[in-house]
Order: C-alpha cells, then structure tokens, then sequence
C-alpha cells in the first residue's frame, strides 16, 4: 500500500499529525482502519507517534532459518505427546480399572470439553495485557480474531479492501463445522470397532492414516512427493505394525472374536483412518493461516478453531446419547467420583493434545503431526512398563525406534523443504496502542 507508506514518511510535524488522527480516527471508530500497516522499516517513527494511523498496526519478522518457529514446532510436539499419554492412560483407567465403560459419553465430554480454550486464550491474553482497558482489551481481541479469520479465508495477508470489508463468519461456520464431523464421525469409527476387532488390528489400522494424510496432502495441498518422506511414512506405519502384532498376547480378546466380525470392524477402523487423514489435510488446506504468518498467529487461531470444535460437539453430537440409552448400546449411567476425575483429566489433556496438534500442523504439515502422533504409542508402553509393570519387549523397542526414526526423517525433510531454499519473512498482525483523543 504505497498511498499509506508515503504518508507515514511525510515529514509532517508531530503535532499536525496528531490533530489530523484525532479529527479523522477518533477512539471509536477504529474498525474503518483495517487496511492500514506500517513499514518494516519505519515501525519505530510510528510506534513514537501513536496517534497515527499507521502506527495501528505493524509486521514482526522472524528472520532467517525461522528459529522460534522451530523451537515453538518442538515444544508442541513435546506437549503433544506427553498429553496423549495422559489422556490414554487416564481413558484406559477409567474404562478398564474403574468400570465406567461408555466410550461415546466420554468421547461427546472429552471433545466438547474443547471449548475451555478459547477462555484459557482470553485469560492468558489479559495476564499479558493487564493495564489495558477492558473494553479496549476486548475491541482489539475480536478485531485481530476477524482479520485473522479473514488471511485464512482468502489464503493471503494482503488483502483487498473489498475483503476486509467481507464478514469472514460465513466461511468459518462452515469450516469449523465440517472439521468437527469429520474428527467425531472418525473417532466414533475407533470406538464402534473396538468391540468387533482386536487390540492390535484397532491399533495398526488406525495409525495407518498417516499414510491418507500423506496422499490426501500430496492431491489437495499439492506436496511436492520425495523419496525421504516416502520412506519415513512407510517406516513409521511398519512401526506400528511391530508395535501391534509383534508383541505376545493372552489370546482372550483374539479367540472372542469371529473373523466375520473382525473383518466388519477392521473395515470401520480403515474407514475412521481415511476420515483422519482427510481431517487433517482440511484442516490445514481450509483452516490455516498463510505460510508466512508467526507461530503466535497460528497458535492463537488453532486455539480458537479448536474451540469451535467443542462447540459444535457440545450442541450436536449429544443427539445419538438418547438413541444409544433406549437401544441399550451404551445405557446412561453417572460415573463414580473416581471416574469423574479421571474422566476429566483425560479430557483436560486432550484439550492440551488437540491445541497443540492443530498448532503443530498448522506450523509444519498434516504428515509431519500424524507421524508425532505415533510417536505416543511408544510413550505409552514406556509409560506401562515404568508404572503399570508391563514388560517392554523387543517388538516394542523395534517399533519404537522405527517411529522415532520416520519422525526425524520427516522432521529434517519438511525443514529443508520450508528453509532449504531461501526464507520468508513472518509477519505478525498486531494493534498497537493509540493515544485516548
């Protein structure tokens, strides 16, 4: 916008300038001033004369190699798995241990639960931001959620004037909702399957949707295909395999099931795997922000569409409760004060799970996050052989070792594609304080 740039290098004087704000940009109407940045290069002259205009916004850039986006891509990968162990552990407990078998009740509370993020975000947005107004607080909030929204639709952080003045709500709504069927219909295949297949047919199947991610990311994200990601996808799905079908069983669960039965439930679970592959390719081709934008932005804007997941699970995806109540497939019953808690800690850590797994593929790739997902299956068995006293066998390390492999491959891959030939820029949208007029 060279009409703005040149204004904010007019050697005007100060006060002129401010007198102008005031008369053109009083306090109240700073939702016309959406179009309006200032130069890189001239961010401190307008940070030193708030009342202008285009001392509103400004670009931050990361520079070269993108470390803190880097060092942010670790540390949600580490929270990402970390919390999946929490929450399969405590899910497990609460099933196994402590009786309270209804998966899809505690599927409905553990995704509808989703919705604390956006207040979590809110209450973490005003520890930083504690001297200014609420009102203030909130006007600036909402206006960086509309913009933000606003890059994602259009899939670019110049936008027109036209589309700023495009209400980006419609687009959204549909988005998140259709994010939301896609995540619950796959997860409900995992929990439908549960009792017609075994242990290990569930657990391999499953995490093969990492190679959908991949193909549905090659066809809609149009990923460029390298024998390294190949290869690091074929080895963690082999992996889990090992994982899965390499360890010993006690052959109870194997024996109760009919191969008739196993087969249906082995064709849900590649159903659920294919949703969860495209899941997160939509998400990232429908949901996310443009490759130049900060972590924060991508963070901040994972939170909130994690949030309308929640939302959307909270206010549809109750209406099957009833129906499998008179049906008997999983009669209401309330959980026990054990099973409370640990129903909501599970569900405490797939909020923390899902933020950052959307946060990571939005920073990275739907691949990249599918195959750190796995990664929690090795965690977990380190976890019950640690604490729970189950043995660690040679399937379990092999497998293991495999995943953390493929994770590093992939890892080292979507680094050399994203910084191995030159950089961009990262530019973060932020209001800055104007003076009271």
């Amino acid at each position: 916008m060279p009409e703005v740039s040149q204004k904010a290098g007019d050697a005007t004087p100060a006060s002129s300038q401010d007198k102008t704000a005031a008369e053109s940009f009083p306090e109240d109407s700073w939702e016309v001033e959406w179009d309006v940045y200032s130069d890189p290069a001239s961010s401190e002259a307008d940070e030193s004369e708030p009342g202008s205009p285009t001392a509103l916004f400004r670009h931050t850039h990361d520079g070269p190699g993108g470390s803190r986006r880097i060092i942010t891509a670790v540390v949600l990968m580490t929270i990402a798995v970390v919390s999946l162990v929490g929450q399969t552990e405590a899910t497990v407990h609460v099933q196994r241990n402590l009786g309270w078998d209804k998966p899809y009740l505690i599927l409905y509370l553990t995704h509808g639960f989703y919705f604390i993020m956006w207040p979590g975000l809110l209450l973490f947005e005003r520890f930083q931001q504690s001297e200014k107004p609420w009102g203030r607080f909130f006007e600036d909030h909402f206006f960086v959620l509309r913009r933000t929204a606003q890059y994602v639709e259009h899939r670019t952080l110049d936008l027109t004037s036209s589309q700023t003045l495009q209400s980006p709500l419609p687009y959204m709504l549909k988005t998140c909702f259709i994010q939301c069927c896609a995540l619950n219909i796959a997860a409900v295949t995992w929990f439908v399957a549960a009792n017609m297949t075994t242990p290990s047919d569930l657990t391999a199947i499953n995490n093969t949707s990492a190679i959908f991610t991949y193909v549905f990311s090659v066809w809609l994200l149009k990923e460029s295909m390298h024998m390294a990601k190949n290869v690091a996808v074929v080895l963690a799905v082999a992996g889990v395999l090992v994982i899965a079908y390499g360890n010993p069983t006690d052959g109870g669960t194997d024996a109760a099931v009919s191969n008739q039965k196993r087969l249906f439930g082995n064709v849900i679970t590649a159903a659920g795997a294919v949703l969860f592959g495209l899941y997160r390719v939509l998400y990232k081709l429908k949901a996310c922000l443009p490759a130049e934008a900060t972590a924060e932005m991508n963070i901040t804007f994972s939170i909130v569409v994690g949030t309308s997941i929640g939302v959307f699970t909270t206010l549809v995806f109750w209406l099957p409760l009833p129906i499998l109540h008179f049906t008997g497939l999983e009669v209401f019953e309330w959980p026990s004060g054990s099973a409370a808690f640990w129903t909501a800690f599970g569900a405490g850590c797939s909020v923390l799970f899902t933020s950052s797994f959307l946060s990571l593929t939005a920073l990275t790739s739907p691949v990249l996050s599918s195959v750190a997902a796995m990664l929690g299956i090795f965690f977990v068995a380190l976890y019950d052989w640690l604490f729970t006293g189950h043995s660690l066998t040679n399937a379990t390390l092999g497998g293991g070792f495999a995943i953390i492999v493929a994770f590093l491959l992939l890892g080292w891959s979507t680094y050399q594609e994203t910084y191995g030939e030159g950089t961009s820029d990262e530019h973060e949208l932020t209001r800055l304080q104007t003076e009271e007029v």
